[in-house]
């Protein structure tokens, strides 16, 4: 029974010797210089741009595994587009030899993408392709070189958790940053795509944070089909499909259409501007966009939004208005009409038709809002008999009638920027000119901080905006 269970114990030391050189023979051999290469550059075809890769390890149960890989930033020597810790793959084995490298299945962990914009405003996810060499002298001929034989990937499943994005402008403002991405997808023998998208957290400039995006695609050649997205925001939800189409050798191009609906103003503008007090009601409406997602001059589209039982405390640019011209009315809008139609087109966007309505008094607008944050509203103020009787000493003859006759208007612009408004309303009601009283539209569209925090911008003390009663 002794000698027996040695002679048992020696083939399985056999068996585990086996297996160890068997395993240090692949690592040696996926280690080699010239298998790396072959890889390297099968992927780098596959992908267009160069591939690093600090360390791999083979483990039968978990498969290949890459550590530190990276792809390069095309626009910013020295920064990573694309980053890796890990990046597991499962594959067969024995199609290498046959210069096949088969990948049943992909792991990719905690992937970061930064994809920043260039000064000329692009954004650049793949290299420039390199102009074609002029065509050689004809040559003698010669004995032909030896050149490395073809080396093809194929892929069949893909996985990517916790996965994260920041997309940052040329000024350094992270405009869109994502977090908690998982992917999931097949290939089929056609090279059909199809799997399924989550993130868990969206954040847009850093106001507007939609969270627990949700959809389904599918990429066939060139053409890749998003439906089904969903996904919540200030208690409301978003629905959407989307579609990109992305040549080789042409521009890529993407449209989006949707809807938002039962969007809570009061947690909305908290998320935004950290203030909902006294807010009120509920947004929905429609949009769509499309264009060429990487040339932002592309980029058209149009939306219409509408509030629902609204009720809105206005920032300073009203407020000090209201309490300028006695307007009690003006801090705090119960609001019978809300509603915003704009187009976006040309590096901006056009509002066709604002409406802020009250009992007795409306604000309207129209004009644009440039994507660098410039501004420029032709806009109308309009007060019923009631506004009029308690404000005639201090405006005097300078309403107008309106297209509704139980309401005089007085014109007045919006300009400057989304961050520092100004506004010619006072001046154009009493005829004395008044300093810059914006803030409205710095409470609601406040544009993203820089990437580095600094202590402060230096700017005058009156573009500050004051604390709320």
């Amino acid at each position: 029974m002794t000698r027996f269970a040695k002679i048992i114990l020696a083939v399985l030391a056999g068996l585990v010797g086996l297996f160890v050189l068997g395993l240090l023979g692949i690592n040696l051999y996926l280690q080699s210089a010239d298998v790396q290469l072959r890889i390297r550059l099968a992927t780098e075809r596959a992908i267009g741009m160069p591939v690093t890769v600090q360390r791999t390890l083979y483990l039968p149960w978990s498969g290949l595994t890459l550590t530190g890989l990276s792809l390069p930033d095309p626009t910013v020597p020295q920064e990573n587009l694309v980053h890796a810790p890990s990046f597991a793959v499962r594959f067969e084995f024995l199609p290498l030899l046959g210069r096949r490298f088969v990948i049943s299945e992909v792991n990719l962990d905690s992937p970061h993408l930064a994809l920043r914009q260039t000064e000329d405003r692009r954004w650049i996810l793949l290299p420039p392709p390199k102009p074609a060499a002029s065509p050689a002298p004809e040559r003698p001929p010669e004995a032909a070189r030896p050149s490395a034989p073809a080396f093809s990937v194929e892929l069949r499943r893909f996985r990517v958790v916790n996965g994260s994005a920041d997309i940052i402008d040329r000024k350094g403002a992270v405009l869109v940053r994502i977090e908690g991405l998982e992917l999931t997808g097949t290939l089929d023998d056609k090279h059909r795509v199809e799997g399924d998208l989550w993130i868990e957290n969206i954040a847009l400039i850093d106001q507007f944070f939609p969270n627990r995006l949700r959809a389904h695609f599918v990429q066939e050649g060139d053409r890749l089909i998003v439906s089904d997205i969903k996904s919540a925001l200030a208690g409301g939800r978003i629905r959407a499909e989307a579609q990109v189409v992305a040549p080789r050798k042409s521009a890529p191009a993407f449209q989006i259409r949707g809807t938002v609906d039962e969007i809570s103003l009061p947690q909305l503008l908290a998320e935004a501007t950290g203030d909902d007090a006294d807010a009120a009601g509920t947004l929905q409406g429609r949009f769509e966009l499309h264009g060429n997602p990487l040339v932002s001059k592309t980029l058209a589209g149009k939306g219409d939004f509408s509030l629902d039982s609204a009720q809105l405390r206005p920032l300073d640019f009203i407020q000090q208005i209201g309490a300028i011209l006695n307007i009690d009315e003006l801090q705090l809008l119960r609001l019978q009409q809300a509603t915003l139609q704009a187009r976006v087109e040309d590096e901006k966007v056009l509002i066709d038709d604002f409406t802020l309505r009250t009992e007795n008094l409306a604000i309207m607008g129209t004009g644009p809002i440039r994507f660098n944050g410039k501004l420029k509203l032709q806009c109308r103020l309009l007060l019923n008999d009631k506004l009029q009787r308690q404000l005639d000493a201090i405006v005097g003859d300078t309403l107008e009638p309106s297209e509704d006759a139980n309401f005089k208007q007085v014109a007045f612009n919006v300009t400057g920027r989304v961050d520092r408004p100004q506004t010619d309303l006072v001046e154009r009601i009493t005829g004395y000119k008044v300093p810059n009283i914006g803030g409205i539209l710095k409470g609601l569209f406040r544009m993203p901080a820089p990437a580095t925090p600094s202590s402060g911008d230096g700017g005058p003390a009156a573009t500050s905006t004051p604390s709320s009663n």
